[in-house]
């Protein structure tokens, strides 16, 4: 009877090629206007029963739409206001108008 002993490599201990980190590119993205538009909803968890509303924003970066809380939908805050996109954090948008 013969035995043989074979080492397998563990995770992250390849041999044979080393792969490279994928690293965002280091362009610096800027500002950029976006179109954004309020979005009224009910949040149960305040007793005050007060109708409130979203900030939706069309990312010109990443193409998603970020949401920001914009507070009661009587008087909604919504600009001047700036954010960073989550997706390409070297792009700043803003809102110039916002539709409801």
């Amino acid at each position: 009877m013969n035995s043989s002993t074979t080492v397998l490599p563990l995770f992250g201990e390849d041999t044979e090629q080393d792969q490279a980190e994928i690293q965002p590119p280091s362009v610096r993205l800027g500002m950029a206007a976006a179109k954004a538009r309020l979005v009224p909803y009910r949040d149960t968890q305040f007793e005050d029963d007060e109708p409130r509303a979203l900030l939706v924003v069309d990312c010109p970066f990443c193409d998603h739409q970020h949401i920001h809380p914009a507070g009661l939908a009587t008087a909604p805050r919504v600009c001047p206001r700036r954010s960073r996109c989550i997706g390409r954090p070297t792009g700043t948008y803003y809102l110039p108008a916002v539709t409801q």
